[in-house]
């Protein structure tokens, strides 16, 4: 199976917009709380995504109609909310271990929780992102890790934000 464009514009969304969300939960909140804001941000932003690219390419001419393919264009949100699965397991692991999040010490020290490991994950998977999507773009494997690269700074600009948040 051949990924398609919206599947790999899907995936690194996804996972930049979990990985914001994440970033920008207060730390004081449970994990639990974290995924409940992420399932909502992210299917919101699938199902917009979705809407506006099918106001925007509709033809009113269309045999099919305008709500046919309002329904078939839903379904192109997917791997955008597939893409934030990675983020709401290790969420869902923390709740149900009782895991901390990140911890700063008044020596300005950091205990790594829940949020870091999300956000490193995430990092490294956005990197697997762009090696697949320059592959399938005809990249040479060299040009490939080149665009993970850049994806991955992606996400450790965000871990920067979160620690500066923090």
């Amino acid at each position: 199976m051949r990924l398609q464009v919206n599947d790999l514009y899907g995936g690194v969304v996804g996972t930049v917009l979990a990985s914001v969300m994440l970033a920008v939960v207060p730390a004081d909140r449970s994990p639990g709380y974290a995924a409940q804001w992420i399932v909502v941000g992210v299917a919101i932003a699938a199902i917009t995504r979705s809407y506006g690219q099918h106001v925007s390419t509709h033809q009113a001419e269309s045999e099919s109609g305008f709500w046919a393919d309002l329904g078939r264009s839903m379904l192109t949100g997917i791997p955008l909310i597939v893409a934030c699965v990675p983020t709401l397991i290790v969420l869902l692991l923390a709740h149900v271990a009782g895991w901390s999040d990140d911890v700063v010490h008044p020596d300005g020290s950091v205990t790594p929780g829940y949020t870091t490991l999300a956000l490193g994950l995430n990092a490294v998977i956005l990197f697997g992102w762009g090696v697949v999507a320059a592959r399938v773009g005809g990249y040479s494997r060299w040009g490939a890790c080149g665009v993970g690269i850049v994806n991955t700074t992606l996400g450790l600009v965000i871990v920067v934000v979160n620690i500066l948040l923090e």
